[in-house]
């Protein structure tokens, strides 16, 4: 259904916050915000057939908490090998990518455990099945007042992505195809298409980059673009300084150059992973580690949550959703 009603939302937020008061899983563990912000860690071991925690124990509400008080939440969703960001703000959810279809983890989840409602953007970086694969589903569950992707999806003649256009066609939302410099604000954020600069071989490297700007808060979302596109991007002169960096291609050798990184410079890189004999590669990692930032991945710690206020204050939750 698009878009879901007073009622089924009230309902909706009914049983999530009935879900809040009774949920024990996860655990947290906060680290003092010096810069645009801080983190926090939820992980456990088995310890003699016990789940012993490795930080202090802190209840999911301190999570709602934090999304209460810090307008800027992105999450960088748990699915896998797989793309899947949610951009939440006071004004609107902007969806980059939906993960694997019948992953174990579905970003559907994610926008109820939250109560969105319709979509203020909705993103498919390229028409490859690990990022394309649920977005069917989240367009029928909440809609979208607008949908981008890459020109070069229009040639792709997979089924999922015939069946994302057919959904798209019954729902009355038009494809946008991105463009360099194209820019959409959204609850005080800013997003700016920074690549494809333009029609690549490759379905990777057509993957929309997108920038988020949000007071002096900034991230960088690369999608599965290669190294030939980080040089493009390069020689672009667009601005790629930032906070915060989503790896490309779920750290891929093929991908995070020395160059780009040290144009991003970012504090903290979030791998959007399940680890295998090929990724996270090791090469990429030893590069991104070479650049003096905080890896997260989330094989090791699950679906990964940032907030900000914009300033000089903000919070970084790693969380696990099972």
């Amino acid at each position: 259904m698009r878009p879901k009603d007073n009622d089924t939302l009230a309902q909706s937020s009914g049983v999530n916050e009935e879900a809040r008061k009774t949920s024990s899983k996860g655990r947290i563990r906060t680290i003092a915000a010096t810069s645009a912000f801080a983190v926090v860690a939820v992980l456990s071991i088995l310890f003699k057939n016990q789940v012993r925690d490795l930080f202090t124990a802190a209840k999911l509400e301190s999570i709602y908490s934090a999304s209460d008080r810090y307008p800027l939440a992105v999450y960088f969703y748990d699915s896998g090998s797989a793309g899947c960001t949610l951009i939440h703000t006071s004004g609107g959810d902007v969806l980059i990518d939906s993960g694997r279809e019948k992953a174990q983890n579905n970003v559907c989840d994610l926008l109820s455990f939250l109560g969105a409602n319709t979509l203020e953007l909705a993103v498919l970086t390229h028409p490859d099945s690990d990022h394309i694969g649920n977005f069917s589903e989240v367009i029928e569950e909440y809609g979208a007042d607008r949908f981008l992707t890459c020109a070069y999806s229009e040639s792709c003649k997979s089924p999922l992505y015939g069946e994302l256009s057919e959904t798209l066609r019954l729902y009355d939302i038009p494809i946008e195809y991105a463009s360099p410099g194209d820019s959409f604000s959204i609850g005080g954020a800013k997003l700016e298409v920074i690549s494809p600069l333009k029609t690549y071989k490759a379905s990777n490297d057509n993957s929309v980059v997108i920038r988020l700007d949000y007071g002096e808060f900034s991230a960088l979302f690369t999608g599965d673009i290669s190294k030939k596109v980080e040089k493009d991007i390069l020689e672009s002169g667009r601005n790629i300084d930032c906070d915060l960096l989503l790896a490309a291609h779920h750290g891929s050798g093929g991908s995070s150059s020395e160059e780009f990184l040290e144009a991003v410079s970012p504090e903290y890189t979030v791998i959007e992973v399940e680890e295998s004999l090929y990724l996270p590669h090791g090469d990429a990692i030893d590069r991104l580690a070479a650049c003096s930032c905080e890896i997260y991945r989330t094989d090791v710690s699950g679906t990964v949550a940032v907030f900000s206020d914009g300033t000089s204050g903000g919070t970084v939750v790693m969380e696990e959703f099972e």
